[in-house]
């Protein structure tokens, strides 16, 4: 193989079963040199939510870059997942490759080192989410939301007059949108923009996208407060079918408005339904002492391998 040319895998995450769930296309960089902007091209290319670029040094830790088709991200965390799953199951290495026999290891990303791990049994990649969460002060308006979605002018008398931000990471922002009383509003929601928001002091510039939400229920399960949600998430003009890093800002924001010290949370959130891409996620939240910070964040998910191919780089 040319330095011209590299090889790629696609899958779907937070499934286990192809053609649905959110696609990811990670892209092998150990024997390329790629500049930002090649990335970014490839990224377009490929115009999946994200896609990441692989790098796994002999010794050392791997490193992930990724990608929208619009701009490189600090972290996300469907591309985190998909990511741990290529290298457990060692998916670049082609059919018949021996899975990794470690059940751990940690993956550099720019918002920090990652620790994953995989049951085999479960299929299951666990993410260890490295996380800053931070509730802005400022909230978005009506008006904000409104004008990034068109359909709900016509029922703006049912929306708050604003709603939470909250970022699992500076550089990666959410508005949350609860419409748990307004399942039409729920079910009406299309792709649009980014917000137009106010940040708080140090937390721009920052991805924003916007994160719909319905509580279905809650219950007390195993000494842990349990929640069912259905969500769906909105940016850059496109539906995300399984989102993880929107899926841990909401719930780190959910969890923090309960409270209570070393109190711990599960979500089961699903997502991508509306679009045909079924995805099934889990977010373990643990509150600190005092109950009013994150102590851990945990992200977990399935994957299912769906291509494998010879990519030619951009010039």
């Amino acid at each position: 193989m040319s330095a011209s040319e590299t090889s790629y895998v696609t899958v779907d995450v937070f499934t286990n079963k192809r053609y649905t769930g959110n696609q990811l296309a990670v892209v092998d960089i150990n024997n390329v040199d790629l500049s930002s902007a090649q990335m970014q091209k490839v990224a377009r290319e490929f115009n999946f939510s994200e896609t990441i670029f692989l790098r796994q040094p002999e010794s050392g830790t791997p490193q992930i870059r990724i990608f929208t088709p619009v701009n490189e991200m600090e972290f996300a965390g469907h591309p985190v997942i998909g990511g741990g799953h290529v290298l457990f199951r060692q998916l670049l290495s082609g059919p018949g490759a021996q899975p990794l026999e470690k059940e751990a290891i940690d993956v550099h990303t720019n918002a920090g080192v990652v620790t994953l791990r995989y049951d085999a049994k479960a299929e299951t990649v666990a993410a260890q989410i490295p996380h800053n969460v931070h509730i802005h002060e400022t909230k978005a308006s009506k008006k904000a939301v409104l004008d990034t979605q068109g359909s709900l002018v016509a029922v703006a008398d049912t929306l708050k007059e604003s709603y939470p931000i909250s970022s699992i990471v500076k550089g990666v922002t959410y508005v949350l949108v609860d419409f748990t009383d307004h399942p039409d509003n729920f079910a009406g929601v299309l792709p649009g923009p980014c917000p137009d928001v106010p940040l708080d002091e140090e937390w721009s510039p920052s991805f924003v996208g916007t994160m719909y939400y319905r509580i279905l229920g809650t219950r007390d399960e195993q000494g842990r407060k349990v929640y069912d949600l259905r969500v769906r998430m909105i940016a850059i003009n496109l539906e995300d079918p399984a989102c993880g890093s929107g899926s841990c800002s909401l719930t780190a924001y959910l969890a923090l408005q309960e409270g209570g010290a070393n109190k711990a949370f599960r979500f089961y959130l699903d997502q991508g339904s509306e679009i045909g891409r079924d995805s099934k996620i889990i977010v373990d939240i643990v509150l600190n002492e005092s109950g009013y910070g994150i102590s851990s964040v945990l992200l977990s998910g399935q994957a299912a391998p769906v291509s494998r191919g010879q990519l030619l780089l951009p010039e």
